[in-house]
């Protein structure tokens, strides 16, 4: 049985081979603009990881009955104002995220796994789960590191430019809940969910 990974996230592959979790990475062509982000950050989050899965690229099913795994996730930042961020448009956005979120935010993250059959010329979903998790975090990078910090981090595709692995740890005051999910995958569910899935068996 083989995984797919349908995201080009740095931090989500290492999450994934750090697990020991085979994968091969598929893309996906989803239009993010389509979805309401004035919502609630667990609703928007999980809609694109959905909206994401709708439009993965499967490669083509080798025969009948083979079955396959399909992972697509999503990972927005809610400043303390209640606003959704998503990866900064350039450095002067990045620089205002970071400020913004030094009195604290959640960053939220949600994942659709699919269980896929190859059957009359066509995968169809055998089983289907969306779980979401999210950790409160206080990243304060104050403004003499603020260069320091982005010159350092791939800034421009990560959720609120806040990276609280590697250089950025030493900026993490707090956090209270899944650090994983701020990086951009929740493990524990997402082993949860593959076992429920089957696909350790």
């Amino acid at each position: 049985m083989k995984k797919f990974l349908a995201s080009n996230s740095a931090s989500r592959k290492y999450l994934l081979e750090q697990a020991d979790i085979p994968f091969q990475i598929i893309s996906q062509n989803a239009d993010e603009s389509l979805c309401d982000m004035n919502r609630e950050l667990s609703l928007v989050v999980s809609e694109l990881a959905q909206l994401k899965m709708g439009h993965a690229m499967l490669p083509q099913g080798q025969f009948d009955g083979q079955i396959i795994f399909v992972l697509t996730a999503d990972t927005l930042t809610k400043d303390v104002h209640g606003t959704l961020h998503g990866k900064p448009s350039n450095r002067d956005d990045a620089i205002r995220i970071l400020k913004l979120c030094r009195a604290g935010t959640i960053i939220g993250t949600a994942f659709c796994l699919q269980k896929l059959i190859w059957q009359d010329d066509s995968w169809n979903v055998v089983n289907a789960i969306l779980e979401y998790d999210q950790a409160h975090c206080i990243m304060n990078v104050p403004d003499e590191f603020l260069d320091f910090y982005l010159d350092r981090i791939p800034f421009l595709t990560i959720s609120g430019a806040i990276d609280i692995a590697g250089i950025g740890d030493q900026f993490l005051e707090k956090i209270n809940g899944s650090y994983s999910a701020v990086l951009g995958l929740p493990m524990c569910k997402v082993r949860q969910s593959l076992y429920r899935l089957g696909f350790y068996e």
